[in-house]
């Protein structure tokens, strides 16, 4: 069995992990957040890191984290407004 291989069953027995949102933001957005391009060298083409967290997606994953994200940010904007909040 290869690394690469022993690392995908590593990944796969290890439990999901949490993160949130630090007490105080920390040279806002880009300490909290990240999007890159991979190099040449990756089978995945997009890097997003949160809270310093790398997840290495293919395009078509991000680009359907993208529509979600849209999806419940314009939900959440209906409750937001509807309390009298602005919306993001």
């Amino acid at each position: 069995m290869g690394k690469a291989s022993r690392l995908k069953i590593e990944r796969a027995q290890s439990a999901p992990r949490e993160t949130h949102e630090p007490a105080s933001p920390v040279d806002w957005p880009h300490g909290n957040v990240d999007v890159a391009l991979t190099g040449d060298d990756q089978g995945e083409c997009i890097v997003v890191t949160v809270h310093g967290e790398r997840h290495y997606l293919h395009s078509t994953t991000a680009r359907e984290l993208s529509n979600m994200l849209l999806g419940r940010l314009d939900e959440w904007n209906i409750v937001a407004r509807a309390s009298g909040f602005p919306g993001v």
